[in-house]
């Protein structure tokens, strides 16, 4: 599966480690999270206004301007377009 996140970049959701809102990365008590992050992996912002959400892959951390509701329910309708299944469901 693949999810869309901004300006025509689409990535493998199974490289995907977790998505998060963009305040809670800034917040003060991740910042040691945060900053290791940054240092093993490849910062791409692809927030063209307002940075809300962050997806943290394998090698790279993508800051994008769509809510992180957005995101999981891209991920949640490829899941009922191609008949699969949703452990949250």
């Amino acid at each position: 599966m693949y999810i869309y996140l901004e300006n025509e970049l689409v990535i493998p959701t199974e490289n995907i480690i977790i998505i998060i809102d963009y305040i809670h990365l800034k917040n003060t008590c991740n910042n040691d999270f945060y900053n290791n992050e940054i240092k093993n992996k490849k910062l791409i912002n692809l927030a063209l206004e307002e940075e809300k959400s962050v997806v943290i892959t394998d090698s790279e951390i993508y800051i994008t301007s769509y809510a992180l509701s957005t995101l999981m329910s891209r991920g949640n309708e490829y899941l009922r377009i191609s008949g699969g299944s949703n452990s949250n469901e």
